[in-house]
């Protein structure tokens, strides 16, 4: 099993302001942290709640804040909830960028990228949540769905790229790259879904490995 790690917000969350600051750069850092604050509240409070059963006042109390700040930072509900979004896309990907950057076997960025992609619903299952939340909206708000559009195209991109890399090493078979990680990305999506809908229905942990494996037999050149 792998070890739990939240990736969401605590791989990006902003320190605190410091004192040996001037003037504009400390008020440009509580800017950064409070903002923090407030969708990383936004984040609790959402996937405790759902989206449309939480009020501003519930993150300003989860958030330690007035609701009045709140409003000083973010212009109206849409403006914090797609910043929201943004940021949790944005710390998911740092999370994996780190974790293949010290990496140069394709077969272990493999590993890696499939590990981090389901490991999200083992770890930190209120990122699903918040997510598939914010996915009933697509159809609603073009912003989310142009930031959950670059989230899972940004995911097929990296899957590509480790993909043809590992062709280009003679590692990986000649494999139709863009296909696989299309493919990749629906049985992710679809594990997730019915996970959360009835996480009784199969062995989450045991068929992600079995699905690693489906895909390493796909793409890897055995010697």
């Amino acid at each position: 099993m792998p070890q739990k790690k939240k990736r969401v917000f605590q791989t990006a969350m902003v320190s605190k302001p410091g004192n040996k600051l001037n003037r504009t750069q400390r008020g440009k850092q509580i800017a950064s942290y409070r903002k923090s604050q407030i969708t990383r509240a936004a984040y609790e409070i959402i996937a405790e709640k759902g989206y449309y059963n939480f009020t501003m006042m519930d993150i300003a109390k989860r958030a330690g804040v007035s609701s009045g700040l709140i409003h000083h930072y973010f212009k109206d509900k849409e403006n914090m909830l797609v910043t929201l979004l943004r940021e949790m896309q944005q710390n998911v990907r740092l999370s994996l960028e780190r974790a293949l950057e010290p990496v140069a076997d394709p077969r272990e960025k493999l590993g890696i990228f499939i590990d981090q992609a389901f490991g999200l619903v083992e770890n930190e299952k209120e990122y699903i949540y918040v997510t598939f939340d914010f996915l009933t909206q697509i159809k609603f708000n073009e912003r989310m769905q142009r930031i959950l559009s670059k989230l899972y195209r940004g995911y097929r991109e990296t899957l590509t790229q480790i993909l043809r890399e590992g062709k280009e090493k003679g590692i990986f078979k000649d494999v139709d790259e863009h296909y696989i990680s299309t493919i990749f990305s629906s049985i992710l999506l679809g594990f997730e879904q019915q996970y959360i809908v009835d996480n009784s229905a199969f062995f989450y942990h045991e068929y992600t490995v079995r699905v690693k494996n489906f895909i390493f037999d796909m793409v890897l050149i055995r010697k």
